[in-house]
């Protein structure tokens, strides 16, 4: 995974401004009736085509039975279409359940004491790529191997003793971060945000460093 330039909650939030979409995300038969006027609309434009096309586009053929898109042999094709379209706009509404169940599986393996989940560590990197963030999340002492995170937002996390051994981090925010006794071997860091993270004990030969923000960061250098 690499950083991209514009995540999922950034356009969310940049949609949710607009009354009109912020009143449309809210409500589910507003989004009903948007998809059936846009269903009636296109079968409509199909409808004069087709109408047009079979009269050789002879005057007035646009308004000649204009109604015959709402008639029983088309209700099939008016359901679908409806329902197609409203299965568009419910695609926000699916990404956010989505990110719920990741938080709250993530959550439920940390109660439990689960030191590796693969099922974890997809959520995490799914919620990465949406651009969600983990401020003050406790992920210590887990198996986050491997992980592709890059860009992920881990200010003020709790990683002490986590196995991040060749996780992809870079670019990531990982500004007051707790990686005392972390495994970082040959974790790429490059350009990742590590203002005031403790790295005190972390095992980080082979990683990579270069262009991080390293200010006020606490190192050993035995790490």
């Amino acid at each position: 995974m690499t950083p991209r330039g514009e995540h999922w909650i950034e356009r969310r939030q940049q949609q949710l401004r607009s009354p009109l979409l912020r009143r449309l995300d809210r409500s589910f038969p507003l989004r009903l009736l948007v998809a059936l006027a846009g269903a009636i609309l296109a079968l409509g434009a199909v409808n004069r085509w087709e109408q047009c096309r079979d009269q050789n586009l002879a005057r007035g053929c646009l308004w000649h039975d204009a109604g015959g898109v709402i008639s029983v042999d088309n209700l099939e094709a008016l359901s679908i279409v409806t329902a197609s379209l409203l299965f568009v706009l419910e695609g926000g509404k699916r990404r956010q359940r989505q990110h719920i169940e990741a938080v709250e599986l993530i959550l439920s393996c940390q109660q439990a004491g689960i030191r590796y989940s693969l099922a974890r560590n997809e959520a995490i990197e799914m919620l990465c790529e949406a651009g969600i963030g983990f401020d003050g999340f406790d992920l210590s002492g887990i198996d986050l191997h491997g992980l592709r995170a890059a860009g992920v937002r881990w200010p003020e996390v709790n990683l002490v003793g986590t196995d991040l051994q060749a996780a992809d981090l870079r670019g990531a925010d990982l500004r007051g971060a707790d990686l005392r006794q972390a495994n970082l071997l040959n974790a790429d860091l490059s350009d990742a945000n590590l203002d005031g993270a403790d790295l005190r004990g972390a095992r980080l030969t082979g990683a990579r460093l270069d262009r991080g923000q390293l200010a006020s960061t606490r190192l050993d250098p035995a790490g």
